[in-house]
């Protein structure tokens, strides 16, 4: 089974067990427990993908460590900001992201921020400016990719959001430092929201490498 499948497998896992146990949930409690319980348990099977792939022991260490603060950090967040199963759904999956973006690695530097912030982030309501920054390997150039055909960005929202991005950022670059906006001004205090921006690593014309960043926001 390749990565990408192994990843899609577990993803659809995880949309079960968000909609079997919101359905049995008999309060916002019982299900923080259940999602917190099944981040953990989830983690376990990333962790095992990462030993499949026989990486040196230091990579190998870095990234389960890295997937174990996505553990620790989402079901803080779950417990003390999800008031709503909407809100619990958006952080947990943003956690499920996260753990796949950690388990197959970044061959290029990649990430984005908010005002420094990294990953979680904390942000008043209107105008949220998300900084991507990426630099790929020598040789190559790199640019905003598309999650999917239909979409440019992953959004999961418990209240509404609106992305926006300059053509110019779809254009290969020697390196990447743009942009990207969501106009969250129709959003309540205390919403979650979730983005998984892609960069691709591109080639002789071709993308050679493809890679997400998931970033969750509360709304403050």
């Amino acid at each position: 089974m390749t990565l990408k499948s192994y990843l899609k497998l577990l993803y659809h896992n995880s949309m079960f067990a968000t909609d079997s146990s919101s359905e049995r949930a008999t309060s916002i409690e019982d299900y923080q427990n259940t999602c917190t319980e099944f981040i953990i348990d989830i983690s376990k099977d990333y962790k095992d993908w990462v030993d499949r792939y026989q990486l040196g022991e230091e990579e190998t260490n870095k990234r389960k460590d890295s997937i174990d603060n996505v553990v620790a950090t989402t079901n803080s967040w779950i417990r003390n900001f999800c008031n709503t199963i909407k809100k619990v759904d958006v952080v947990m999956n943003d956690g499920i992201s996260k753990m796949a973006e950690y388990t197959a690695g970044y061959p290029f530097e990649l990430y984005v921020s908010v005002n420094s912030e990294q990953r979680y982030v904390k942000h008043n309501q209107g105008r949220i400016a998300l900084r991507v920054n990426a630099i790929p390997q020598e040789g190559r150039s790199v640019r905003l990719g598309r999650y999917s055909k239909n979409e440019l960005f992953l959004i999961s929202s418990s209240s509404p959001v609106i992305p926006n991005v300059s053509e110019e950022s779809m254009k290969d670059v020697d390196i990447l430092d743009d942009y990207i906006t969501l106009d969250a001004s129709n959003c309540d205090k205390g919403s979650t929201m979730s983005i998984t921006v892609i960069v691709e690593e591109v080639r002789d014309g071709y993308v050679s490498e493809s890679r997400g960043y998931t970033t969750v926001i509360l709304i403050i």
